[in-house]
């Protein structure tokens, strides 16, 4: 981030929209490379930059949950995958705290291809919209509001993970990154924002985009007037405001539920789910067959970026590495569908090395990102989980549980699928249960989780609030203060040194993410 470096023109924009457009939102690139009118410019709302690469490497996996709880690596991982020279080495170095986790000489995906990709291309719609004096007209409004709202969910998590949690009793005036909103390469870069300072400005793009943002979507990467309430409660959320969380989550569930017509438009059964038989499958000894079905909801659209369950999408990883125990245990095995649909036994690593083989065996996999379709952005399901729980922040306990037993209803089985002594439990015991199910609804391998962790430090003695993160490995345990550095991404060298008015020393050690 440079006078050069992802300060795109509307030249350069144009050119990687026409190599890059992707198949996925059926939008064919613009014919001429500098938009002569406003209704050209809303194809780079349709561009991938937009939506992937989010904390996402190269092969589709994220280093970004290893920091977390969710994960776990076997000690044949550790000894003979993860090695100096495997290409995601960052997810090792991430799982044993030892930064900086990606290569700091090297071009990073989170930042070039994620986070500031996204936000040139965003920039570019809002400065050609003013270029074009369409600033008052339908179009205009629209599309300046969708992409002030991407560029505030861009920032918003880039933000947040590559600095420390907004602390509501704090100053929050740790520098983090700069909140570019010049598209005009002759610009220079901002100084870094503080923490405050940048949710200050992503408050106010989302302010802004209440004003255009448009009832309906055709794809859910765009945001509608609901998913810009969404967010905003979202933002409120990880400020601690849980009068403007509710107020917000509130009126995009209204307003969503205006659109689509009820609850079941919004959220799936899992109830109907079933996997497609294949006389043919012929599953290894000891795994679940399931793993090589196809899944299918009644409407075949499970696995599509329109499904009905995405409100604002945001592409997610895709492996399929160990979940922790901890996580396993989260789950009702018996009447959670999501486990018994999505919990699969299959084969785990191995390798032959001097001609001994080393073998994880059988493990229990976790394939619901593999199955179907999933967002690191938000969905209608974490909307609802959002209105509960600042429900419950605010102790309006009936509210909270109507809402955690009206998910409940789509993702367990039984006749009753209220959660079982509900009615009665304390204000932190209901919280509790709704914060589990805010876990087991998101995407095991995005960023929320490890957000959702360094948040709650600040509920200080409750049962859902850690102060560190410890990973075995065999007999190696690493611990980790959550508020400390380790949970702090940390700036590539090309751009510290394109930029070295913000006063921050390049890494001049060795990267060495094997070495613990």
């Amino acid at each position: 981030m440079t006078t050069n470096y992802l300060k795109i023109s509307v030249l350069a924009v144009t050119v990687l929209l026409t190599l890059s457009c992707k198949k996925f939102l059926d939008v064919k690139p613009v014919g001429k490379l500098i938009p002569s009118k406003v209704e050209e410019l809303e194809n780079l709302l349709n561009n991938n930059g937009t939506i992937d690469f989010h904390f996402i490497n190269g092969n589709r996996g994220s280093f970004y949950p290893f920091l977390g709880d969710n994960y776990v690596i076997s000690e044949n991982q550790a000894k003979y995958l993860y090695i100096s020279t495997h290409p995601n080495v960052d997810i090792y170095a991430a799982h044993t705290f030892n930064q900086p986790y990606e290569n700091p000489r090297v071009p990073q995906f989170a930042w070039n291809s994620g986070i500031y990709l996204a936000v040139g291309l965003f920039n570019n719609v809002i400065d050609g919209v003013k270029s074009l004096n369409a600033t008052e007209s339908a179009t205009g409004k629209l599309i300046t509001a969708q992409a002030k709202a991407g560029r505030a969910w861009s920032l918003m998590v880039g933000t947040l993970t590559y600095g420390p949690m907004f602390n509501p009793n704090g100053q929050n005036n740790t520098k983090v990154l700069p909140y570019r909103t010049s598209a005009d390469p002759g610009v220079a870069n901002p100084d870094l924002s503080t923490t405050a300072e940048a949710l200050a400005l992503v408050e106010q793009d989302l302010k802004d985009a209440l004003g255009g943002a448009p009832a309906n979507v055709s794809n859910p990467s765009r945001a509608n007037l609901a998913a810009t309430h969404a967010l905003l409660a979202q933002l409120y959320m990880y400020k601690r405001d849980w009068v403007k969380m509710h107020e917000h989550a509130q009126e995009a569930w209204t307003r969503s539920i205006a659109v689509k017509g009820s609850v079941d438009n919004l959220i799936y059964n899992y109830n109907s789910f079933a996997y497609k038989p294949n006389p043919s499958a012929n599953p290894a000894p000891g795994t679940d067959v399931e793993v090589t079905l196809s899944l299918e909801a009644p409407d075949l659209l499970q696995g599509q970026v329109v499904h009905r369950e995405n409100l604002f999408y945001r592409m997610v990883s895709n492996g399929t590495p160990y979940p922790s125990q901890d996580y396993l245990d989260l789950f009702d095995k018996t009447n959670d569908r999501r486990y018994k649909l999505f919990s699969l036994k299959a084969l785990g690593y191995s390798v032959t090395v001097g001609g001994i083989k080393y073998d994880d065996g059988i493990r229990t996999l976790w394939y619901r990102d593999r199955k179907m379709n999933s967002s690191q952005g938000l969905t209608y399901p974490d909307l609802l989980l959002m209105q509960a729980e600042a429900a419950a922040r605010l102790n309006d306990l009936s509210t909270a549980l109507s809402d955690l037993n009206t998910l409940r209803k789509y993702r367990y089985s039984g006749a009753v699928t209220n959660l079982p002594g509900g009615v009665g439990l304390s204000q932190d015991a209901l919280l509790f249960e709704i914060l589990k199910e805010r876990r087991r609804e998101q995407p095991i391998g995005s960023f929320h989780r490890v957000l959702d962790i360094k948040r709650y430090v600040y509920d200080t003695g409750k049962p859902w609030s850690k102060t560190s993160i410890t990973h075995t490995i065999g007999s190696k345990v690493y611990t980790s203060d959550i508020e400390g550095p380790n949970f702090r991404l940390q700036i590539a060298n090309q751009v510290l040194a394109a930029n070295p008015q913000w006063g921050l020393p390049l890494f001049q050690g060795v990267w060495a993410p094997t070495s613990k």
